[in-house]
């Protein structure tokens, strides 16, 4: 782990990230935690669905509509349906009204996906002291267990 101004870098040095989850870009933590998944069988995932605001439903369409939502990963163990939201160290954290914004957004992807009986959505890590938790495979692949057991 190096130290660059405020931001932390890992350093990964043997690790091969594609930057794609099922065919959609996708993020260093984003594609450790597909990953750490596929090593669970229970759990299925989409990645990157969305809530239109015009039909407060569930859809893998990206309109980019005010109001649309997006969750991360949409977990799904058979009838058990939980949404994921990663929160990587740019953009989540830092600021006060972040932080107002990330909470009305999993507020309102609970209120929507209530009619399908989803668990309420999760965000990780829990804190900018737990991004180490996605930072190597290793690390996310524990994550993964523990919230998924």
């Amino acid at each position: 782990m190096a130290w660059f101004g405020a931001r932390i870098v890992f350093d990964n040095e043997k690790e091969y990230l594609t930057g794609v989850v099922q065919n959609k870009k996708a993020s260093d933590i984003e594609e450790r935690w597909a990953r750490a998944v596929a090593k669970i069988p229970d759990w299925g995932y989409s990645f990157r669905e969305r809530i239109s605001p015009l039909t407060h439903k569930v859809t893998s369409v990206m309109r980019n509509l005010p109001g649309e939502l997006e969750i991360d990963f949409l977990m799904y163990r058979g009838t058990t349906i939980l949404p994921i939201l990663l929160d990587g160290e740019i953009g989540h954290f830092y600021t006060a009204w972040q932080k107002a914004v990330d909470e009305g957004k999993l507020s309102a992807i609970n209120q929507a996906l209530k009619s399908y009986g989803a668990q309420p959505a999760l965000r990780l890590p829990t804190n900018k002291n737990d991004l180490w938790r996605l930072a190597t495979q290793d690390s996310a692949d524990a994550l993964a267990k523990e919230v998924l057991a």
